[in-house]
């Protein structure tokens, strides 16, 4: 059997902005990259300031005082009215409590950071330390909420996957919508089990295709021109995933999902290894819910996978 060929997409990675200098990139629109490089983060989260003469800061980022200060340098004296997350890993939201405080200001999100599903008995969460539990909203945003900033209105469009509280927000210029982690040109968004999960995620895509907008300003990396395009390959992207897997425990009879990770990702380095696996697990979850694989426990060893 010939496994099927993995084509990725045409990711964006020719981004080089001027860490903590605010930067116009759609009308009434300000993007502030923060001082958070990492293989995980890319060049740093971007911080949007969306509005006129009031305005919301969305996903205003780490907790980091040049970064602050650069925020009140971009707002010059202009009228914040809210602070926005589009989710609450803490690359996104770790300072939003200190500017909400700071600006006397409600903090409105999707909701608190929870799992995408209920983990197992001593189950432990890879990714629980990204998220930024015990923040609470000031107000929870749900689909179709509105946010009125003077002449701007930001509309809410829920998109969970990449966390279970992921929202994105639509301009109403109907041409930009802010993706959060959801739609990233850098790289495919990392879906972390049980942190995440693929069903709502491709679920997720589809939703947002079907909403008006095709330029899409994710939190890392630059702006995506042709977004729906882009989303429709990440789907394909994801999809094919799933055909590889399939693909290599008819190979392989069974497989753990660090084996089928090493398979998959040969040339991946040891710094984002894991974030592999995270996501080869949540593909794994997706394909036995779809009662497409085998999941055979074994005690005080790891799972191994065949094919249904």
């Amino acid at each position: 059997m010939t496994l099927q060929q993995q084509t990725a997409p045409s990711y964006q990675t020719d981004f080089s902005p001027k860490i903590g200098e605010a930067e116009s990139v759609a009308p009434f629109v300000e993007r502030i990259v923060a001082p958070n490089a990492s293989p995980y983060t890319f060049t740093g989260t971007n911080c949007f300031l969306v509005g006129q003469d009031e305005l919301a800061i969305i996903d205003p980022g780490p907790d980091v005082q040049a970064h602050i200060n650069a925020i009140d340098r971009a707002l010059n004296g202009r009228k914040v009215v809210a602070i926005l997350l589009t989710h609450t890993h803490r690359d996104h939201s770790a300072v939003a409590p200190k500017l909400a405080h700071k600006y006397d200001v409600p903090l409105m999100f999707g909701g608190p950071h929870r799992p995408a599903r209920a983990l197992r008995l001593f189950e432990i969460d890879p990714m629980r330390r990204s998220g930024h539990y015990g923040l609470r909203p000031d107000r929870t945003l749900k689909q179709g909420d509105i946010i009125r900033l003077g002449a701007v209105e930001i509309e809410v469009i829920e998109t969970p996957g990449h966390c279970a509280n992921h929202i994105c927000f639509a301009l109403s210029d109907r041409a930009h919508i802010l993706t959060g982690d959801h739609i990233m040109g850098w790289n495919s968004t990392l879906i972390a089990d049980p942190d995440g999960a693929l069903a709502p995620y491709l679920e997720s895509i589809d939703f947002l295709l079907a909403c008006p907008g095709q330029i899409y300003l994710p939190a890392h990396g630059d702006r995506i021109v042709k977004g729906k395009k882009f989303a429709k390959a990440l789907k394909g992207h994801r999809l094919q995933r799933n055909a590889q897997i399939i693909d290599l425990l008819k190979e392989n009879a069974k497989l753990s999902a660090w084996q089928l990770t090493d398979k998959m990702y040969p040339d991946v380095s040891m710094a984002v290894k894991g974030a592999a696996l995270l996501t080869v697990k949540a593909h794994l979850h997706f394909l036995t819910e779809q009662d497409k694989l085998r999941k055979h426990t074994r005690l005080l060893r790891q799972p191994v996978y065949s094919a249904a």
